[in-house]
């Protein structure tokens, strides 16, 4: 089926709601206690967070983004909490449409941050959100779930997350999203991390958890001396990837105010 045969719209009714916790079920494969129920997804409606979906014109969801509402130095943000994208049709651009539509919906509201969490290790998301969205790193949390309490993770790997940040409403963004990749300059610091974490997550947990130790203290050696991530490079030949840094003064304005705002760590 072509992308343009999907439709993005909001998820509104129930029924809308059941079929995202069909597409979690499907797609994670998790146990019951790990599925997120219809009564969340309408909360989050009723607090103006949206649940964006693609569906087919057979009305059948195919991937979908869920929102919450978030507060941040006492100021509205949302969260992006979820976004899953049927098997087999990863390569038809859905989710990058749905985070779109995300961000439209936002700059409606007069939001101007979304941000969500991600793996560090993992390159395919590192490379969507920051190289095709335009996100910005400048916060590393260790262990940030937890080990041990969802089936969707690794039992003996600290689920390390960075906290991606956009600016949806930012010059930066918008460059972004108009075809420009970022490319940092006066770069301080890269940050190196295998091209395809889940390969060796295959076969060894003593390497993987290796390349967690890594990047850990990495992230945050950079972080805690004033460091934004805000460039990505891929490099398959090496079957490397690498984070760009620089120090929050030369780094490009993430928010339209022409400076940072306060660290959001709080």
């Amino acid at each position: 089926m072509a992308d343009d045969e999907y439709t993005i719209r909001e998820c509104v009714s129930l029924a809308d709601f059941q079929k995202c916790v069909d597409l979690e079920r499907r797609v994670w494969k998790n146990e019951d206690i790990d599925v997120m129920p219809v009564r969340l997804y309408q909360i989050s409606k009723a607090c103006n967070a949206p649940t964006l979906g693609a569906f087919t014109s057979s009305d059948r969801l195919v991937a979908f983004g869920h929102t919450t509402i978030a507060l941040r130095e006492g100021r509205p943000a949302y969260h992006s909490h979820m976004l899953a994208v049927e098997a087999g049709l990863r390569d038809q651009n859905l989710g990058y449409k749905i985070k779109l539509a995300q961000r439209q919906h936002a700059l409606r509201e007069g939001i101007g941050l979304i941000f969500w969490t991600f793996d560090p290790l993992i390159s395919r998301n590192a490379h969507f959100n920051i190289n095709k969205l335009g996100v910005v790193l400048r916060r590393y949390d260790r262990n940030y779930y937890g080990q041990g309490v969802s089936t969707g993770f690794e039992p003996d790997i600290p689920t390390d997350r960075v906290i991606a940040e956009w600016w949806v409403a930012s010059d930066h963004v918008k460059s972004v999203l108009a075809g420009n990749p970022p490319k940092p300059d006066k770069v301080t610091a890269e940050i190196e991390i295998p091209d395809d974490i889940n390969s060796i997550r295959a076969h060894s947990a003593r390497e993987h958890l290796e390349w967690r130790m890594r990047v850990r203290e990495q992230f945050e050696t950079q972080i805690a001396a004033g460091a934004v991530a805000s460039g990505f490079l891929r490099d398959p030949e090496s079957r490397t990837s690498r984070y760009l840094l620089t120090s929050a003064a030369d780094t490009v304005i993430a928010s339209p105010g022409g400076a940072f705002p306060p660290d959001l760590s709080t």
